[in-house]
C-alpha cells in the first residue's frame, strides 16, 4: 500500500495494530496518545497516554516502547471516537519537528496490512499530531494530519481538554476572619445548622514534568525521609530509529547484541548481591531483596526494554543500590544508542539518565547509584563505562563480593 500524504484516510482492520513512530526517541521526542470523544476531546486526564501514564484505563491503548504504541481497537471503549498519535520535543530539546529525520507512523496489523503516514509539511512545531485512528460508520479508519502547535506539549494537551499541570499561584497572606458583636448577631431560632458544604477534593492535574540528571544536576532526592513511595519501576531503553532490528539493534550496527540491565545492592543489615540475567539471578520484588529484574531480552526484540522494579516501601532496608547495563555479547557501540534509564516511581514525577557519552572498548556502564541514609534515598548519575564486566564493576565501587565465571 502506498503512504499515506496528509489529510488522505484508508481503512483498518478490527482487532490489535501495532503503531511505530519513526524518529520518537524517550526524552527528546516523546510518543503519546489520547482518547477521545466525538467532541474531539478526553473524558479525563487517565485519556492521555504519555510517559508518565503508559496505558489507557481499561489497557486497549499501551505505549510498549520509546516509538511504539500497542493497540486492541475491541477493547477502545463505546464512548470513544478517536485516536490521535501525538509527538512533542522535550522541553530541554532546542529546534522543531521539521529536523526530525524520518518523522512518521507506520500501522501494522497480524493480518498483514501495513498503513505508512510519512510526516510532511511541518514547519516550526514542537508538538504534532501525526495521525488519527478513528470511527467511521462501524469501521476503523487511519488518516495522516502532519499538523501540530508552536508551543510544545502543553499546547497539545490543553487543546485535547487534558488538565496540566501550572506553577501555583503565591498563596495569599492569611488574615484573621471578623469576629461578629455578640449584639450584632441575628436570631437563627428555629433556622436548621447549615449543610457541609466540603467538595472532594479535586483529582490532581496530569504532570508533564520530568527530572533529567545530566552534569549541572548529578543528584536528587529520590525518597524524602518519611514519605511513602511503593514499587518503582527501572527502565532502559533505546531508540530503534528504524532499524528493523529491535530497540537494540543500533548497538552494534545491525547486527545484533545481548544486552543486560542488572544492579549490585548493599542491604543495611550489610548483605550483598547481584541482580542480573546471568546466572538467572532475577531477585524478587516481594522477599529478599526486594529488587526483580523482569526478564532477559536477548534478541532486543521487547519494545518495553529491561526493567528493574525495586520495592521502596521501607527505605530503610537498603544502603546503596548500583543500577548497571552490561553487553553480555556483541560489540560495544554505545555512542549510537540514544539510550536512556528512566525511573518511574510510585509518587513523584520520573527521573531520566541519558547514556550521552560512551567509550566503545567498555562492555559495562554504570548507570546510577541510590544511596539510602536516615530514611532518604538520593539517586546519583554515574553514566561511568567500565572496560571488563561485574567483577571490574565491583572493583571500582568498592562493593567487596566475590565472583565466579557465569553463563546463560
Amino acid at each position: 500500500m502506498p503512504a499515506l500524504p496528509p489529510g488522505a484516510n484508508t481503512a483498518i482492520h478490527d482487532g490489535t495494530a501495532t503503531l511505530s513512530v519513526t524518529g520518537a526517541r524517550q526524552g527528546t521526542v516523546d510518543l503519546m496518545a489520547f482518547q477521545l470523544t466525538p467532541n474531539q476531546r478526553v473524558r479525563n486526564d487517565d485519556d492521555f497516554i504519555f510517559f508518565n501514564q503508559p496505558k489507557s484505563p481499561e489497557g486497549a491503548v499501551r505505549l510498549i516502547g520509546a516509538d511504539r504504541i500497542a493497540l486492541d481497537l475491541n477493547r477502545i471503549p463505546a464512548d470513544i471516537h478517536t485516536l490521535s498519535i501525538a509527538v512533542a520535543l522535550d522541553d530541554s530539546v532546542n529546534g522543531t519537528l521539521a529536523t526530525v529525520p524520518g518523522l512518521g507512523v507506520t500501522l501494522e496489523q497480524p493480518n498483514g496490512l501495513v498503513v505508512e503516514a510519512p510526516a510532511s509539511g511541518l514547519r516550526s512545531e514542537r508538538a504534532a499530531i501525526l495521525m488519527e485512528v478513528y470511527r467511521r460508520n462501524g469501521t476503523w479508519k487511519v488518516r495522516n494530519v502532519s499538523q501540530g502547535w508552536n508551543t510544545g506539549l502543553s499546547a497539545l494537551a490543553t487543546n485535547y481538554g487534558v488538565d496540566v499541570t501550572q506553577p501555583a499561584p503565591p498563596a495569599p497572606t492569611p488574615t484573621s476572619p471578623p469576629v461578629p458583636s455578640p449584639d450584632r448577631t441575628p436570631d437563627r431560632r428555629g433556622v436548621p445548622p447549615s449543610q457541609d458544604r466540603t467538595l472532594a477534593p479535586a483529582a490532581p492535574p496530569v504532570s508533564l514534568s520530568k527530572i533529567t540528571l545530566d552534569k549541572n544536576t548529578p543528584s536528587v532526592s529520590l525518597v524524602k525521609a518519611g514519605e511513602e513511595q511503593g514499587l518503582m519501576r527501572v527502565n532502559l531503553n533505546w531508540s530503534t530509529q528504524g532499524s528493523g532490528k529491535g530497540f537494540l539493534g543500533r548497538l552494534a550496527g545491525g547486527n545484533g547484541i545481548d544486552l543486560d540491565l542488572g544492579c549490585l545492592y548493599e542491604m543495611a543489615d550489610g548483605s550483598k548481591g547481584v541482580v542480573q540475567a546471568l546466572g538467572e539471578a532475577f531477585g524478587s520484588r516481594y522477599d529478599y531483596p526486594y529488587i526483580e529484574l523482569d526478564g532477559d531480552d536477548r534478541t532486543g526484540s521487547v519494545a518495553g526494554g529491561e526493567n528493574l522494579y525495586i520495592d521502596l516501601s521501607d527505605p530503610w532496608v537498603f544502603k546503596r543500590i548500583l543500577i548497571f547495563a552490561y553487553i553480555y555479547e556483541g560489540v560495544p557501540n554505545w555512542a549510537a544508542a540514544d539510550g536512556v534509564v528512566t525511573l518511574y516511581r510510585t509518587s513523584g514525577i520520573p527521573i531520566e539518565v541519558r547514556l550521552d557519552s560512551g567509550d566503545n572498548r567498555a562492555p559495562m556502564c554504570a548507570i546510577a547509584l541510590l544511596e539510602s541514609k536516615n530514611g532518604e534515598i538520593k539517586i546519583n548519575r554515574e553514566v561511568r563505562y567500565i572496560k571488563g564486566d561485574q567483577s571490574h564493576l565491583d572493583k571500582a565501587y568498592k562493593w567487596g563480593m566475590r565472583w565466579t565465571p557465569g553463563s546463560k
